[in-house]
């Protein structure tokens, strides 16, 4: 297969199978007239929905970009009614070398949408997405998996959104990728990938998942996810997933001295407020007692950091409780919803509606 250039404003092929790069403009010491060659695949079988799947949007999250590779490489365009269009490696200069922000610029790209084409690399391709991607999407899937700092209990992620038809939306995508927990957020979500995606009308939901089966679980709930849209004819089973909720400020953990963290609560941990979270050493000054970090609230600990350096300021751990009657019943609801209509029909519908 031939590696394709693809231009800032090229319309993207809706069937066959194409793999290749987005030409991020680069111009560097090195050369005049670069590019930065972000990679870009898609593979569909014509008319019908597109999904969005990210990954590498943390350059330090592995299992979600090589996840990807094994969902493409499964599917066949013949078999299929829509696409499927993937950026492996969204932050691409951030993915070259392991870390979360862009060596180029220090930017982070889940906090730089909407993004500027006139701005630096992180911005340019943020802009891309946000202006090319998601107006062609119905849903967006924005895989993450364990970095550098933080461990995740493996979990879907949606971020809740007052408009009821939105937050009904993301509980249906979210409840057909399935696995273990969905994870509910308060989040001011302008910034992100969550931002982007509601501001051009698809649907997005997110991962957090970790252990020895991470890649596994993102290709079953990415498959799950395109045969409940009718991309596919067939996915696996559907998991029973445990609804969790991330909704009060004393849910999050900070860390308010600086030295070196060690976390005794792990992921899946059920705790209580006063209970012992971790200790922060300060190892130039071996003989003062460590300062413990303790929780705010009961719940169930959803996110840790590793052990290692630490600032005032660094979130060390978050917390969650389990869904309440109502969170559960909004669930159930969305769950007798079987797809996604095209955005055509969504727009077409709303219309006949108003009249």
């Amino acid at each position: 297969m031939t590696d394709t250039l693809f231009g800032l404003t090229d319309a993207l092929p809706t069937s066959g199978k194409h793999m290749g790069f987005v030409k991020i403009p680069y111009a560097s010491n090195r050369s005049s007239y670069g590019i930065l060659p972000v990679p870009l695949s898609i593979v569909g079988g014509g008319p019908g929905p597109t999904v969005l799947l990210l990954a590498g949007v943390a350059g330090d999250e592995i299992d979600a970009q090589i996840a990807v590779g094994e969902i493409l490489r499964s599917l066949e365009p013949e078999a299929m009614k829509g696409r499927v269009i993937a950026m492996p490696m969204a932050n691409f200069p951030a993915a070259q070398v392991g870390t979360r922000l862009s060596p180029l610029d220090g930017l982070s790209l889940n906090k730089s949408f909407p993004g500027d084409v006139f701005g630096p690399p992180t911005s340019v391709i943020a802009d891309y997405i946000e202006r090319q991607l998601m107006p062609v999407s119905e849903i967006v899937i924005d895989l993450h998996s364990v970095g550098r700092t933080m461990n995740y209990l493996s979990c879907v992620t949606m971020i809740d959104d007052a408009d009821p038809d939105v937050q009904m939306r993301r509980l249906a995508v979210a409840k057909a990728f399935g696995g273990e927990n969905i994870l509910r957020f308060r989040s001011f979500d302008y910034r992100s990938t969550s931002g982007a995606a509601r501001r051009n009308g698809a649907t997005r939901i997110g991962t957090e998942n970790s252990g020895e089966h991470t890649v596994a679980t993102f290709v079953s709930g990415v498959l799950r996810v395109l045969a409940w849209a009718g991309i596919t004819e067939a996915g696996p089973e559907p998991d029973s997933a445990n609804l969790l909720l991330t909704h009060r400020e004393e849910d999050f953990v900070y860390a308010l001295s600086d030295g070196i963290f060690r976390p005794i609560a792990r992921p899946g941990d059920r705790v209580v407020q006063g209970g012992l979270a971790g200790e922060i050493h300060d190892v130039t000054r071996p003989l003062a007692d460590p300062v413990t970090v303790n929780f705010s609230a009961d719940g169930i600990v959803v996110c840790t950091r590793s052990a290692g350096q630490v600032v005032r300021g660094d979130c060390l751990m978050h917390l969650a409780t389990e869904g309440s009657k109502e969170a559960v019943a909004e669930l159930a609801a969305a769950s007798t919803i079987h797809w996604l209509e095209t955005r055509g029909e969504r727009i077409s519908k709303r219309r006949r509606a108003k009249r």
